[in-house]
């Protein structure tokens, strides 16, 4: 845990403007909080009429985007140095869901105008693709065949499309990450990453921000989807 902070608050390349996607979400409030404690200047993006809970101070303001129109994302992308996707939509319905699709590519056009060389850390999920060969029969042929097939399908479909989307941009520094089951803590726990594994089981929200706030400044995982896992709840 104490290296865990220890990076956070250490920064290797100095102050950077991150844009964050999804800041009115749990996450993205998250990943811009510890933006901010790791010592850079935040903006967070959000749809007009999603109210942000953070206070604006120099480290922090809110600019408006809507990712699905396209308004407002390359102005959102322009000058930053890294940009954080931590885009949310309804988690199960029958109806079709194409924001984390759609709003990929927007950002992705926008960096691809910002020019080259900003980091682009993503979320998708655990799910998005079947379990390697290993999970329990009950687990991969019952349990996880029924949310990826049919309780969330349309969102599993979208998120695969997200994917494809960011592992095709070769010219972006990209990293995706692929949490679990989400949950809330106060404060970044015990957790591990693991490279290209999505069977793990649970990752807290703070965890994620936290991992996903730590990419920015390396270039360890880039063009990699990793996981993190909580390992004490």
């Amino acid at each position: 845990m104490a290296s865990v902070l220890w990076r956070l608050l250490t920064v290797a390349g100095g102050v950077m403007e991150v844009a964050v996607f999804g800041a009115t979400g749990a996450t993205g409030l998250e990943a811009c909080r510890l933006s901010v404690a790791a010592g850079h200047t935040v903006r967070a993006v959000r749809r007009q009429g999603n109210e942000l809970s953070l206070a604006a101070s120099d480290s922090l303001r809110a600019v408006h985007a809507d990712v699905v129109t396209g308004d407002g994302v390359a102005e959102a992308v322009a000058g930053a140095d890294a940009v954080l996707s931590v885009l949310g939509a309804p988690s199960y319905t029958r109806h079709p869901i194409t924001v984390y699709s759609t709003g990929t590519h927007a950002i992705i056009n926008a960096l691809r105008e910002a020019g080259h060389g900003k980091r682009f850390v993503v979320v998708s999920s655990g799910l998005t693709y079947p379990p390697p060969a290993g999970c329990g029969f009950i687990a991969a042929r019952i349990v996880l065949s029924f949310l990826l097939n049919v309780l969330g399908k349309t969102l599993y479909a979208d998120m695969r499309r997200l994917e494809e989307l960011v592992r095709s941009s070769d010219d972006i520094a990209w990293t995706i990450m692929r949490p679990g089951h989400l949950f809330n803590t106060e404060s970044v726990s015990q957790c591990r990453l693991n490279l290209n594994d999505p069977t793990q089981r649970y990752t807290s929200r703070v965890d994620l921000a936290a991992a996903m706030v730590g990419e920015i400044d390396t270039t360890e995982h880039v063009r990699q989807a990793v996981s993190r896992t909580t390992t004490r709840r």
